[in-house]
Formats: structure tokens, C-alpha cells, sequence
């Protein structure tokens, strides 16, 4: 039945009214978690959200990029007058039309983002989040004429000469480059830009004229097309600059992929980026990615992101680089092996994308890589930044030598020509590019660089010339006998004695084939058996790039049942161990003779734990070690408490915490890089056998508050970046007892002491001001003046700050004639507030306890050197006795 679009549009309008009264208790299909938890409290902070539809896009080429554009004007025409709040916001710049991602940013407070997830043909509400370049580990910078001496090791391990030699240099094609910028005066770039554009936070063209922000996006445009250090020197570049100080937002780079795509906004010339490549990502995986990358897939242009700098753990992955259907980069060095820092897989996803995948897909050089830096210079940088720009360029050589080559060819020609011979691993999945290689895949004959000489056999003996026989042989007077006359074409070899059969486990069915594990794993178990081994190992269950990974102790069972679910349905699987990194395994030893049975390790003297402190101050403001010094004396086993820290050793390896019964990581006073992805990954490992963890730091939720591992491994949830009160009451199993920060005798340097709430089972045991304490009585500012003005200033500009104008921009009135508040604005934090909660009832804690059962975590918003010395010492002690409960 089909009624008209007026009365369609009215029905529209009230099931808006209605919906936005009645959502207190109803969740909306496609509301991030986060938003729908703010909206059940009423919150009306004003956030920058997309909003994406949901419409049919089965056009292929170039035609789907105008397709995308007619599809998401029509799917909000379709809303009729309830949309016209939508149609104005984008035509007053303040929402900004995604047509890659069928979405619109715009800024909403989570009560109205929750009543448009329930609209027809809404799909996903989500917030607008942070994307960076993945930090390069090492970054050398050389004098102008660093470049002129001798061919890049980079372009000849990839064998880009062979391909130039033949005729092929990128001609014709065009590079789509989001990167934190370009400097068009390079001498390695001049000529090279076909179209620039710069993009703000929310996906609004920026007025700028062509320039870097900071040196990674013209290292970057270098390795693609730059004379004498370029890939593809005659490709031209469409550069969008989306990372500005190599930071952006998801809104951003998708702006700057639709950019790249169509620079002139008109579908029907056919002047965008036939290959993109992105030197950005975020780690884990992240489905906000996944409309816009099938979406360029459909348009036939070939993705080349890369993995990330994560390494070298395990399940260390970053999106995009990590969506299956993208062209995923690692780095090696020049001897080809993976680079330490290089991320790993498997990457399992969960979602709208369901699986394990082996990950990277491909590697290339990406160590001590020499390229342009803005004015006319040169610098050494390594990173697969640097390992996916050569990727994409050797991409743009493939397609100038076969031009409407199809994506998947592109990726099926690098795949199998690639160095591991057609198998993947997760270190470099297929292995280093063989431009030439490609090439031939394609079809295109190119000379191949001489392949490494095989190993010379050794000659064959030289046969013993044949007699020439006689009518009578006459017996020769030595003891040897005569050779055998008869002469023969080959001399037949003694046949080889059969070997006897080796044992082997039991079987697999003769219709399965024996299960293959992952790069590093040895094969413990065939599935049904038991894998045995002492101790603790990192373990695999699957086959043929599709796992499970955790961490096994004393052996498990190598089952689906045990597992918890099958990574390779109707496959015979297998299960693989290997040492935990940093650990050893001492190789079997004979059966000793009989020796006195060894003493046991001493239990815990009264019970107390054998701790590690982390200091992760990196040595700004008070040192945290000296701080916690006497608080771990008196409540750690007699020599059980020990220190590693950051600034001087690097990264806490998960060797030394398994020692500990008990974790402290402690932040100081750093609001950066508090607990960093490579450490949030070792410390999911340590609890994940078992450990118990104590995070204190006045910015950890400031910092990381939006990611998984704080959601997820501490349930907490940041409310807001300061307090406003010193004062806070435990409760719970943590007591009845008040505590004052910045009191006399202690580091008085806690300025944005985080408010923070219980999230999914764990419990709030201390709140600001007074027990069960609730957003409504805290003043949500910070509790003195920062001295820190770098600090200072970033919070206010930062919206993880969760500081004054959000969102920046303000529909008001536009939206009340939807929400059914015509003529006035939402509501807005009052001057100088960090709450993101507006309701009274949303809790206003300063410490979460998490008890996951295999582990435990206590997540304080403060740093304990805040505390005086006694105070810190009956805290800590509190923290221990729960912990080790």
C-alpha cells in the first residue's frame, strides 16, 4: 500500500515526537553502546555523531559514486518535512554530507542521536572518533643530498627498476593520499599533484592551499611518486589532508576518501584516485570502516592501508589495515624479516564481520626507508606508513601496465607472486612484493630480477669409463676382481631400505587434511585430543588461516567445547602453542635420578602479594616510584615488590608480570600514552592467566577512556575529565572511609582527578564528595590551576576533554521542532565543565572494582601519590586484601 508523502511525512513527524518521549526504556538498533547508555541517563552534552542510512548500492564503477550521492539525498528527502532539520544543517555547513559512508555527521546530544537510530533507514548512530598515524619507531633526518647517492634499497628489494626498464611507471594513474599533508615544492614532488584539499573534523573543506602540517604526509607522497625515491615517479597524487599533526577523525578521513575519489564532485568525469593508500588506523577493529571501504571496492579502486606499529605481539592489528577485504601492509627490513614493531594477526572480528583472519596480507620495506620531508630534505623513517605507500605504488605500476585491471586481480597478481609462495602467515601474510613478479601474474612480461641462485648440487661422480670388453677376459693378477663388462645407460642405485613407519598421533580422518597452524605455533594436538605441556604457552585452535588464539596453562583440550566456538566450521582443526614471548621454555630433560623432593615456594608472608610497579611517568612531575615506595613495603611480601620502569627500560614485558601476584600501573601525571595499545595487548595477556591489576593515574580515563580495553578489561566508564572536589568516600568492600587529595605532605599534583562509573558488572567502591555520591553534586571542573599549560590548553581544545562547545556547532532550534523543544536549544554544559552525563542519578565514582572471575581489576581515577602516606598506605592495603580475595 503506498500513501502519499505529505501524510507519510506528518505520521514521520509525530512517531518522532512520540519516540523521542518514549525512548527512556526502548534501545535503538544501530545506537553505539556508548550513546545508548548516555541517552538511557537523558544526557543532552551535545557530540559530534555520523548518522548512516541504509539504501541499496549495487552500482559498480564510477557510476557508484554517483549512485551513493542520489541514494542518500533521496533517502532523506524520503523522511519528507521530519528531515528538513537534516536538509538545513548540511546546507548551513553545520552536518556534512558522507556519501561513501551513506551518512551524515552532524552534532546531536545522545537523547536526539537515539530517536534518529529508531528512524526508517537509519542503520548506525556512532560518535565521531579519533583516528592517527600509527608512530613511527625510528625517525632519521638526512642533509638534501641524502637521497641523490645510489638506488633505494627499498625500490630494488621490490624490483621497481625491471618494472620502469619495461615501460611502466604509474602513467596515467592517479594516487589518493590522506596523510597529514604534502609539500608541492619538494624537488621529488614537483609536478606530481593533481588535486589537493584539506578537511576539519567534522568533514568541512578547509580553504588551504597545498602543504604538510608535518613531515609524515610528504615522506608518504615520496614513496609513491617521487623522482629518484617514488614507486610509481610518473603517477600524479590527489592529496587530502585529513591527519593535521597526524591526528584526525573518522568524519575527516571519510570526507577525504570521497574526496580523493571525485575531487571535482561530479561523478561523471572521471578524474579520482584508481588506488588508495591510508597511513592511518586505530588499533582493534572497528565496523565504522566497512561501509566505506565496500563502497570503494565497488567504485573498482584497489585499498592499500596500512596494518600498524603495534608489534610485536600477537593479535596486534589496527583498522583499517585489518577489514578482510583490504589490502593490509606490514614492514620488513632489508633482509626481508619482519620488523619488530610491524603488527601482527590473527585479527577476530565480531559484528557485522564474523571470524579469524590471517593478517597482514602483504609486506613491504618499511625500515630506515629514505624519502622527501617538507623543504627540500630527506629523512629516514620506519613504519609500515612507510611499507604501505610502496605498496600502493608498486599498485599504480600494475594498473599503468594493465589499465581496468579489476581489484581483485590486483590483489590475486601481488598475493601469489608475492615471496612465501602462495601461503600466509601473520607476520607478513603472503610475503614481500615482486613488482616484477605482479606483473607477470597479470600478464604483462616483464624481466624478473635474477632470482637467488639455488643451491649448486653437488657433481655427480664421474663415472668410471666402461671397459672396452674383450673376446676373453684375462683375470687380473690383484685381488680386485674385474669391472662387470656389461656397460649400462644409468648406474641403478642400491635401493633405499624402506624406513619404518614413525609413530603419529592418532589420525585425522582420511577425508580431512592434517591442520596447518600459524607462523611460530608447533602443532600440540589434533582436535578431540588433549594438548599437554607445562607452564604457560600463547596457543592456537583452527587451520588454514582461521584461529583462535589465547593463552594456555598446564595444558588444555584441543575442542570446540573448550574453545567456546569453531574458527573453521567443518574443517578438521588442530591445536598450536608457543612460548610466551620474553619467556623460556627449557628443552625436556632426561628423568633425573632420584633427588630430595624440592622445598615449596614460600607462601606470601601473611598473606601478602608479590607486587610489581610499573612506573609509567615517563619522569614528569612527581615520581611515582618514591611515591608508592613505603606503601609497598608495608603491604607486599618482604622483597616481593619490584619496580620496571618506562622511560628508562621501555615496555613492561609479560615475563616479568607473570611473576607478580599484583600489577600497579602507574601514569604520574602523563595524560598521552598512559597505557599505550602494545601495552594494553601485554596486559590482557597477564590477566588472561590469571592476574590482578591496579591502574592509578588522574588522566588514564582522559586518555583512554573511549577505547575497548578500558570498557572491557576494566569495565569502567569515563563520565568526566575532573571531579571539581579533592574529597572522595570509599564504600562497598572497600569500607566506609574519606580520603582528601593534595592534602599536606602529599605530591598535591592531582588537577583532573578522573569521575568515572562501574560498566557491565563491576562496581563503583568509591565516589567523589560522598559515598554513592552521583553527577549532580560533583562541580565537574578541575580542583586547582593546571601549572601544566600545554596540558591545559589541549583539554580545552580536545574533545576527549569533554570540555565547553563539544560539538562546536548548534542546530537549536532547528532540531526543538523535532524533539518538541521549537524554539529553544538543548541544553548545554555549563562554562569550563568536563561531565558528559547531565543526569543526576549517573553515578560520580573515583574508583571501579571489576571482578571478571579468572581475573580482577581495581581502575582509580586519581594518582595514589595525591594521598598522604598513611592515607595511601590504608588505600593500597584496602586494594591488596580485595584483589587477592
Amino acid at each position: 500500500m503506498t500513501m502519499p508523502l505529505k501524510k507519510k511525512s506528518l505520521m514521520l513527524g509525530a512517531a518522532l515526537l512520540l519516540g523521542g518521549l518514549s525512548l527512556s526504556s526502548a534501545g535503538a538498533a544501530g545506537l553505539s553502546p556508548t550513546l545508548l547508555e548516555r541517552a538511557k541517563r537523558g544526557d543532552q552534552t551535545k557530540v559530534g555523531v555520523i548518522v548512516r542510512f541504509q539504501f541499496g548500492n549495487d552500482a559498480r564503477g564510477r557510476a557508484q559514486l554517483k549512485n551513493l550521492r542520489a541514494q542518500l539525498n533521496g533517502r532523506l528527502d524520503q523522511l519528507g518535512s521530519a528531515a528538513g532539520f537534516l536538509a538545513s544543517a548540511i546546507k548551513s555547513g553545520q552536518a556534512t554530507s558522507l556519501w561513501l559512508d551513506q551518512s551524515i555527521f552532524l552534532p546531536l546530544t545522545p537523547v536526539q542521536a537515539r530517536a534518529l537510530a529508531a528512524l526508517p533507514f537509519v542503520t548506525d548512530v556512532f560518535e565521531n572518533f579519533k583516528v592517527q598515524i600509527p608512530k613511527p619507531q625510528r625517525a632519521v633526518a638526512l642533509s638534501a643530498s641524502a637521497a641523490a647517492a645510489g638506488e633505494p634499497w627499498h625500490l630494488a628489494k621490490i624490483g621497481a627498476p625491471q618494472a620502469w626498464a619495461a615501460g611502466f611507471k604509474g602513467q596515467g594513474i592517479k594516487i589518493g593520499h590522506l596523510d597529514s599533508g604534502i609539500d608541492p615544492n619538494h624537488p621529488q614532488l614537483q609536478g606530481k599533484i593533481a588535486a589537493f584539499a584539506e578537511f576539519d573534523a567534522e568533514g568541512n573543506r578547509v580553504n588551504s592551499q597545498p602543504h604538510d602540517s608535518a613531515d609524515h604526509g610528504t615522506h608518504t607522497a615520496g614513496l609513491l611518486v617521487g623522482d629518484t625515491v617514488g614507486v610509481a615517479p610518473s603517477a600524479k597524487i590527489i592529496s587530502a589532508l585529513v591527519l593535521p599533526n597526524n591526528e584526525g577523525t573518522f568524519a575527516e578521513v571519510i570526507a577525504g576518501m570521497q574526496y580523493v575519489l571525485d575531487p571535482d564532485n561530479n561523478a561523471d568525469t572521471d578524474d579520482g584516485a584508481d588506488v588508495v593508500n591510508m597511513s592511518l588506523g586505530i588499533p582493534g577493529t572497528y565496523d565504522e570502516f566497512i561501509v566505506p571501504l565496500e563502497n570503494m571496492l565497488k567504485a573498482n579502486v584497489v585499498p592499500v592501508f596500512a596494518i600498524g606499529n603495534f608489534g610485536p605481539a600477537s593479535a596486534s592489528t589496527g583498522s583499517p589495515g585489518n577489514l578482510p577485504d583490504a589490502i593490509g601492509v606490514g614492514a620488513v627490513d632489508q633482509s626481508g624479516n619482519v620488523a619488530s614493531f610491524s603488527s601482527r594477526g590473527p585479527v577476530a572480528w565480531s559484528g557485522k564481520i564474523n571470524g579469524v583472519f590471517v593478517k597482514p596480507d602483504i609486506a613491504a620495506p618499511g625500515v630506515d626507508i629514505t624519502s622527501s620531508i617538507p623543504g627540500g630534505k630527506y629523512g629516514a623513517k620506519s613504519g609500515s606508513s612507510q611499507a604501505s605507500p610502496i605498496t600502493a605504488g608498486a599498485v599504480a605500476v600494475m594498473l599503468s601496465a594493465k589499465p581496468g585491471s579489476s581489484v581483485d586481480s590486483i590483489k590475486n597478481a601481488l598475493y601469489t607472486s608475492a615471496s612465501n609462495a602462495g601461503s600466509k602467515n601473520n607476520n607478513v601474510g603472503f610475503g614481500l612484493i615482486s613488482l616484477p613478479g605482479a606483473l607477470g601474474k597479470l600478464g604483462v612480461s616483464v624481466s624478473a630480477p635474477a632470482p637467488a641462485p639455488k643451491p649448486t648440487p653437488a657433481p655427480a661422480p664421474t663415472p668410471t669409463p666402461t671397459p672396452t670388453p674383450t673376446p676373453k677376459p684375462t683375470p687380473a693378477p690383484t685381488p680386485t676382481p674385474a669391472p662387470t663388462p656389461t656397460p649400462a645407460p644409468k648406474p641403478t642405485p642400491a635401493p633405499t631400505p624402506t624406513p619404518a613407519p614413525k609413530p603419529t598421533p592418532t589420525p585425522p580422518p582420511a577425508t580431512n587434511k592434517t591442520p596447518t597452524g600459524p607462523a611460530g605455533y608447533e602443532l600440540c594436538a589434533l582436535e578431540g585430543q588433549k594438548c599437554n605441556f607445562s607452564g604457560q604457552r600463547l596457543a592456537a585452535f583452527g587451520t588454514e588461516g582461521q584461529y583462535l588464539t589465547g593463552t594456555g596453562t598446564d595444558g588444555f583440550n584441543c575442542t570446540v567445547a573448550e574453545w567456546g566456538r569453531d574458527p573453521a566450521v567443518g574443517k578438521f582443526k588442530g591445536c598450536f602453542i608457543k612460548p610466551v614471548p620474553g619467556s623460556s621454555v627449557p628443552a625436556p630433560k632426561p628423568t633425573p635420578a632420584p633427588t630430595p623432593a624440592p622445598k615449596p615456594t614460600p607462601a606470601p608472608t601473611a598473606g601478602k602479594p608479590r607486587v610489581l610497579l610499573v612506573d609509567d611517568d615517563m619522569g614528569v612531575g612527581t615520581d611515582v616510584t618514591g611515591a608508592l615506595r613505603d606503601a609497598l613495603k608495608s603491604n607486599a611480601v618482604s622483597g616481593g615488590a619490584f619496580v620496571w620502569n618506562v622511560q628508562s627500560q621501555g615496555p613492561a614485558p609479560l615475563s616479568e608480570m607473570q611473576k607478580a601476584d599484583i600489577v600497579i600501573w602507574a601514569s604520574g601525571e602523563q595524560y598521552q600514552n598512559t597505557i599505550t595499545p602494545a601495552d594494553q595487548n601485554t596486559l590482557r595477556q597477564y590477566l588472561s592467566g590469571g592476574g590482578r591489576l591496579l591502574v592509578t593515574g588522574q588522566d588514564i580515563g582522559y586518555d583512554i577512556g573511549e577505547g575497548d580495553f578500558y570498557r572491557s578489561v576494566l569495565k569502567s566508564r569515563l563520565v568526566a575529565d575532573s571531579s571539581g572536589t579533592a574529597k572522595f568516600v570509599t564504600s562497598g568492600p572497600f569500607g566506609n572511609t574519606a580520603y582528601t587529595l593534595n592534602a599536606a605532605g602529599s605530591a598535591q599534583n592531582q588537577v583532573y582527578p578522573d569521575v568515572i562509573a562501574d560498566l557491565g558488572g563491576s562496581a563503583t567502591v568509591a565516589s567523589w564528595g560522598s559515598a554513592n555520591a552521583n553527577a549532580g553534586t560533583i562541580s565537574a571542573q578541575s580542583i586547582k590551576v593546571d601549572p601544566n599549560r600545554g596540558r591545559a590548553a589541549q583539554k580545552q581544545q580536545d574533545p576527549r576533554g569533554l570540555v565547553e562547545q563539544l560539538a562546536g556547532k548548534i542546530i537549536g532550534t532547528a532540531l526543538g521542532q523535532i524533539f518538541g523543544t521549537s524554539g529553544q536549544q538543548a541544553s548545554q554544559p555549563a562554562r569550563g565543565g568536563r561531565v558528559s552525563a547531565q543526569s543526576a542519578g549517573e553515578n560520580a565514582g573515583a574508583i571501579v572494582a571489576n571482578d571478571a572471575g579468572r581475573y580482577r581489576t581495581v581502575n582509580m581515577g586519581f594518582g595514589l601519590e595525591g594521598l598522604t602516606p598513611g592515607s595511601r598506605n590504608a588505600l593500597v592495603k584496602t586494594a591488596f586484601d580485595w584483589l587477592m580475595r
